[in-house]
């Protein structure tokens, strides 16, 4: 049986990290994090803080222009 762990960030769940040899691997069910489907990390905290970092990313805020 394999080792799992729900990736969560903001109440939102995002997949899950599954033991795979002596990493994590990431199983996106969001398609707002399938950019690091399948990607291993060293701990599941480790895969749950990136996933943190693509939702800031992906959330649709835009840099302001800089007026002059």
């Amino acid at each position: 049986m394999h080792t799992s762990r729900p990736i969560e960030v903001q109440g939102r769940f995002l997949g899950v990290a599954v033991a795979h040899a002596a990493a994590w691997r990431f199983i996106a069910t969001d398609p707002v994090v399938e950019d690091i489907d399948g990607a291993t990390f060293p701990s599941p905290a480790e895969a749950e803080r990136v996933a943190g970092l693509v939702i800031g990313r992906n959330s649709g805020a835009r840099p302001q222009a800089v007026k002059r």
